[in-house]
């Protein structure tokens, strides 16, 4: 089984024009701890709290702080009719706005595309853990590495762990395609079971004592591209990979002879 993750953006929306919902996120529970640490620490020190927390300037931390006040945790799928939530809803892969989903570009996808990514994507999220391309949620501020300390867990890989590899593997051998940021991926990779791979793919723009330079930017396009590509293309095997060549070619004499790593280098 072919599954690939991918981080989260910061920049979110309501994407009432898209698709609807399928299903919702798979630890409702869990969610809807952290909204409830969020909103203690509102309580507790007001809205300077979460400042520090989610590191943001007046204008977002006024517009997340509201967000917060209207959060509204999907436990059940018969929910996604309601009116209440179609508002504050919308299928994750629309609702991320960033580089990497522009360069993605699932708005201008067929049905198939879709479906590959329906079935293969994972987003991962420090508030949702883990979602499915058409899972809803509603937008929100929370990094990975943010230092929330919940319920004994120092913070929130701590907290998270091993529920989302166990989500994302459901019990079926595995191979895992990374093309999540270093934040995210260590939420996932050091709880992979015995049974799985994983492949990381690295996107260098030139080399540096024989080595890829990664740019942020660019990797971020990069990754976006490429699960586009993997969509259009079917991807099942991660051995096809090395096939990637929108604005990259693989270079064989830079990854891993265990296919663990593969480099691509900028054309």
């Amino acid at each position: 089984m072919l599954q690939v993750i991918v981080s989260p953006a910061k920049q979110m929306r309501v994407a009432s024009d898209s698709f609807a919902p399928r299903g919702i996120p798979p630890f409702p529970a869990k969610t809807a701890r952290l909204v409830r640490s969020l909103r203690d620490i509102e309580r507790a020190e007001g809205a300077e709290g979460l400042r520090e927390l989610w590191r943001v300037n007046d204008k977002l931390l006024a517009e997340n702080v509201e967000r917060l006040h209207e959060f509204c945790v999907v436990s059940d799928e018969y929910q996604l009719d309601d009116p209440a939530i179609t508002r504050l809803a919308s299928p994750a892969v629309f609702s991320y706005v960033g580089i990497q989903y522009r360069s993605m570009a699932p708005e201008v996808m067929g049905v198939d595309e879709l479906e590959w990514l329906q079935e293969h994507l994972w987003v991962l999220s420090g508030l949702y853990g883990c979602v499915r391309p058409f899972d809803a949620v509603e937008p929100y501020r929370l990094e990975m590495g943010a230092k929330l300390a919940v319920d004994g867990a120092r913070d929130l890989y701590a907290f998270w762990e091993p529920d989302i590899a166990r989500a994302i593997c459901d019990g079926q051998p595995t191979t895992l395609v990374n093309l999540a940021s270093v934040e995210y991926a260590k939420a996932v990779l050091p709880h992979m079971p015995a049974n799985s791979a994983v492949v990381t793919c690295i996107f260098g723009e030139e080399l540096c004592a024989g080595k890829p330079v990664q740019r942020a930017t660019a990797s971020k396009i990069a990754r976006g591209s490429m699960v586009r590509w993997m969509a259009e293309h079917g991807i099942e095997d991660a051995a096809d990979l090395t096939r990637f060549d929108v604005g990259y070619r693989y270079a064989p004499e830079l990854s891993a002879a265990d296919g663990s790593t593969l480099v691509f280098m900028a054309d």
